[in-house]
């Protein structure tokens, strides 16, 4: 095991070591110092012309593939690794995302820079093009002056921002990004696809009693935990941190249950429901504290506006939506029969994103209601053909996009910041409170074994990833607290298959005995 490690590890580093030096040969020859800097004090190079690049072969996208390619390559060894170990693939496709974006650090990527500090970018941008000032003066006037201390980023990215290549490495980044977005869309319509209703209801209150515990405690105690580690941070930073670690990963705790046999039993059920209705709660929770983030404010009638978006947007579309989809299906099927199970899918996954978007919500929130209201019977009385299924064709696009996501979760991890005792010892304290939180949620399971309701629950997976995705994104976690939101998310998802191990066989001797 120890030897395939170390191939896999020596792989990653050939493989980035050429990226690097790939990344770096595209590098044109720069103008002289006297040019450069007058270019960069009245020019913006996000806006620099294709004449002005140097392209190869006329592709300017040529640069695009090339890092794709070693993401997909990374999530696949990854993902090899992490079935060595017993682990999700999930797990090794973020740690292989670590160690990718370790080698490019060291090499000096640019681009991995960029990935990193896309906040950053995204201000300067934004204040170059709505404000009446200079590239160099919007560079300037909005990177972090902490960052320009010893050790941070800051001088880094105004070299990178500053220099004619910008343009030409921030469109590559775009559009790497694009591609994680879309992975992450997929996912959730995925799990939304995969979602039944029916079942849920059928498990009733037990399952949302257990969802309500394990989104409200969690919630709570990282809201407390992070106020009182971190008390300079605001309270949108508390919020969001407390909303983090209520997620739950379905995806995870199923594929345990799975691999032990144990999916028929009543505990396994209300899991799963719960983990469904959490996922929903979760999502709900998202968009609240995100859209007081994004408001600025934090008033009682702030929260009761998202809050009712939130429940109207998934109400309508819950209960109006299946009734068009059916006939939109048969309609469609008239137009293209052999491929309506795969367009339309796609097509309504991306309407529903860009309007949960434009009504103020998450964009996953519209993907993963997509997935709810798409059923296979609509197809099958559309097309009369049972064999071939939404999810057959959805599940290879899945497959490519969402490994994607998760190896650029683990590019922006900066291991650096485990160094520094203090974002380390709030990793640590949020796990604890995150496993804790979890745990108490079986309490109202009576006649059940807690424990394993408890356990159940703990791992956050790709759920906690998403949401760690969205912090960055929005500038609520700087890339200190977004690794620490890692080290949960690595630590929960690696407890619980041992501890679902230890808790069944002490379910199996008590069924034993009786």
């Amino acid at each position: 095991m120890g030897n395939i490690l170390c191939k896999f590890v020596f792989f990653i580093f050939l493989i980035f070591l050429f990226l690097s030096l790939h990344i770096k040969s595209d590098v044109r020859c720069e103008p002289p110092a006297s040019e450069k800097e007058q270019r960069s004090n009245t020019t913006n190079p996000a806006s620099v012309t294709d004449n002005d690049q140097n392209i190869s072969h006329g592709d300017k996208f040529s640069s695009i593939y090339i890092v794709l390619f070693f993401l997909i390559i990374g999530a696949v060894a990854g993902r090899f690794i992490a079935k060595k170990f017993n682990q999700p693939e999930v797990l090794g496709e973020l740690i292989a995302g670590v160690i990718i974006g370790v080698v490019l650090y060291q090499f000096n990527s640019p681009l991995m820079t960029l990935i990193r500090h896309q906040d950053d970018v995204n201000k300067i941008v934004q204040s170059s093009s709505g404000e009446n000032i200079t590239w160099k003066e919007a560079v300037e006037k909005n990177i972090p002056k902490e960052s320009l201390e010893q050790g941070g980023h800051g001088k880094e990215l105004i070299s990178i921002m500053e220099s004619p290549e910008f343009s030409g490495n921030n469109m590559t980044v775009q559009a790497i990004l694009l591609f994680s977005s879309f992975g992450v869309l997929i996912l959730l319509f995925a799990v939304g696809l995969e979602t039944n209703m029916e079942e849920m209801f059928n498990v009733g209150r037990p399952a949302l009693l257990t969802a309500i515990v394990g989104v409200v405690v969690p919630s709570l105690l990282g809201y407390y935990t992070s106020m009182w580690l971190l008390p300079d941070h605001g309270t949108n930073f508390y919020l969001f941190v407390g909303a983090t670690l209520c997620a739950t990963s379905i995806g995870i705790t199923a594929r345990v249950f799975k691999d032990l046999n144990k999916l028929g039993i009543p505990e396994a059920k209300i899991v799963l429901g719960a983990a469904v209705i959490d996922d929903i709660l979760g999502l709900i929770v998202l968009a609240v504290v995100a859209g007081i983030i994004s408001s600025g404010s934090l008033e009682l009638s702030t929260i009761v506006i998202i809050l009712l978006k939130a429940i109207l947007f998934l109400g309508i579309v819950l209960y109006v939506g299946p009734k068009f989809v059916r006939q939109l299906i048969k309609f469609g099927a008239v137009l293209d029969r052999k491929k309506i199970s795969l367009l339309f899918p796609i097509a309504l996954l991306m309407l529903l994103a860009w309007l949960s978007d434009m009504i103020g919500l998450a964009s996953i929130v519209g993907a993963f209601a997509a997935g709810l209201i798409i059923k296979e019977e609509y197809f099958n009385d559309a097309l009369k053909d049972k064999h071939k299924t939404v999810k057959s064709f959805i599940e290879p696009i899945e497959m490519i996009f969402a490994p994607v996501f998760f190896v650029i979760m683990g590019l922006q991890v900066d291991v650096m910041a485990f160094g520094n005792l203090n974002i380390l010892g709030v990793a640590l304290a949020l796990t604890i409170v995150a496993i804790l939180g979890k745990l108490v949620s079986g309490i109202f399971a009576k006649g059940m074994d807690k424990k394993i309701i408890g356990i159940g629950m703990v791992p956050r997976g790709e759920v906690g990833l998403i949401f760690a995705g969205i912090g960055k994104e929005i500038g609520i976690l700087d890339g200190a607290m977004f690794s620490a939101i890692i080290i949960i998310v690595i630590l929960t998802t690696f407890i619980t298959p041992p501890a679902l191990k230890w808790a069944f066989s002490n379910y199996d001797k008590k069924l034993i005995k009786n």
